[in-house]
């Protein structure tokens, strides 16, 4: 049995995950603060605020009892669940915000991880750990120092693991995937920034008036694709890229 576990799986790109996960056939569980907008016998989805930590952990830890490992031989855990906000300048904005910020983004992935990789030690089968990055962790932009800075930490979290999972008798395979601009509630939420707060707005504001976005569903299937493809771990794959060699 294949089971396949994702964060803030009930709308935008974890959503559209979830469907194609569902339509391979795997036994998929899910975490958000909302609702589960489709239903599945496959499916068991848990609301939860995943910034509260004894929450998010217990969640993870139901899903990886024995009798659960028992029954698989193929783990996929995709740290899907993000924020892009404040979208502020340094020394501007609330210390809140902030804080929910790197607790999402940062915090609850690592911790998650860990518990991953301590409930999943002696499973010997295929085990993998894909984190959610961005083109924002490797280059600079004003206004986004919060996301810049937690998808470049969560990258190093992972090249780390990769190379911790080398020593293990059942390896973990870990690698980010960053699936470029797409027409979900988080772009929403940056065109709505002041060009004040954030210089670029007017180009991410064109690539939705111009359709250029891609769909959700879209690259949901260009993460498959790579999956499928036994990706090597300690890489970040930029779904631009990869969709390009597969088209």
């Amino acid at each position: 049995m294949r089971i396949s576990i994702v964060t803030g799986g009930s709308k935008g790109f974890g959503l559209a995950l979830v469907k194609r996960l569902l339509s391979r056939g795997d036994h998929v569980f899910t975490s958000a603060r909302s609702a589960a907008p489709i239903s599945h016998p496959h499916l068991t989805h848990t609301q939860v605020d995943l910034t509260d930590e004894e929450a998010a952990a217990k969640w993870l830890q139901d899903i990886l009892s024995s009798q659960t490992l028992e029954k698989a031989d193929d783990i996929l855990f995709v740290n899907n669940a993000g924020m892009v906000t404040p979208i502020k300048r340094v020394g501007q904005g609330g210390q809140d915000t902030l804080h929910r910020h790197y607790t999402l983004n940062l915090m609850m992935p690592v911790l998650l991880s860990h518990m991953f990789v301590r409930e999943t030690q002696s499973f010997k089968g295929k085990k993998t750990i894909v984190h959610l990055s961005s083109g924002a962790a490797k280059n600079p932009y004003k206004g986004w120092s919060a996301y810049c800075s937690s998808k470049a930490g969560l990258d190093m979290f992972m090249r780390t693991l990769h190379e911790e999972q080398q020593d293990e008798a059942h390896p973990i395979t870990t690698f980010s995937f960053s699936p470029g601009t797409i027409d979900t509630d988080m772009q929403g939420e940056i065109r709505k920034a002041s060009k004040q707060d954030f210089e670029q707005i007017e180009r991410f504001q064109q690539l939705y008036e111009t359709g250029t976005l891609k769909s959700p569903d879209e690259v949901a299937g260009i993460l498959l694709d790579l999956l499928a493809d036994e990706p090597a771990g300690g890489c970040v794959y930029d779904a631009r890229e990869y969709g390009k060699k597969q088209s």
